[in-house]
């Protein structure tokens, strides 16, 4: 799946956890890039060449997020030892108040693998635009958010689209997929 969200994905995946480059806009840079749960800045090494299962969303979602991260949690469930090669990832659209100590107890409820990520609004919106996922409200109300989930390669291109009322089996089956043809010559 080349598509021109697919190439912002992977550059995003690159840029968004790359440190500083100058003395000058390293405080800027830092800034910009992604923290966790536990308040550690996210380094590329950990993440790149991994297989990255994503969705955006926030904490205090009502709905959709608690069951994409339930979802996302049965598929790599389902996946077996294929799922231990995934990292999920569950990036905050709502970083005034998802703190790194509120994404802790939330990710806690769904995989314990699940890395949870906040970091400035710039680099939050970077990352959504790169994804192609729509970002609007917040304050007063709810915040909308996309609703796909999505699976990249260890070189960062998104391989595949996870639709959340695709049936489980037909998720899986594209999980399968993908990461078979990747391991193709």
């Amino acid at each position: 799946m080349r598509t021109l969200a697919a190439v912002a994905a992977a550059c995003w995946l690159i840029s968004a956890f790359q440190p500083a480059i100058s003395d000058a806009g390293a405080a800027a840079k830092t800034d910009e890039r992604l923290i966790d749960q536990f308040g550690h800045r996210v380094s590329p090494a950990e993440l790149g060449g991994h297989w990255l299962l994503v969705f955006f969303g926030y904490a205090d979602c009502p709905d959709l997020c608690p069951v994409s991260l339930t979802r996302m949690r049965l598929l790599l469930d389902k996946l077996g030892r294929e799922g231990d090669a995934i990292e999920p990832l569950f990036v905050s659209v709502d970083p005034a108040r998802d703190t790194p100590a509120r994404l802790k107890e939330f990710a806690a409820h769904f995989h314990p693998r699940l890395k949870a990520l906040t970091g400035s609004e710039a680099a939050i919106a970077d990352a959504a635009r790169s994804f192609s996922v729509p970002v609007s409200g917040g304050a007063k109300g709810g915040i909308e958010h996309g609703v796909f989930t999505y699976l990249a390669a260890p070189d960062g291109r998104v391989v595949a689209i996870l639709h959340p009322q695709q049936p489980l089996s037909d998720n899986l089956a594209q999980i399968r997929r993908a990461m078979a043809g990747a391991k193709s010559p």
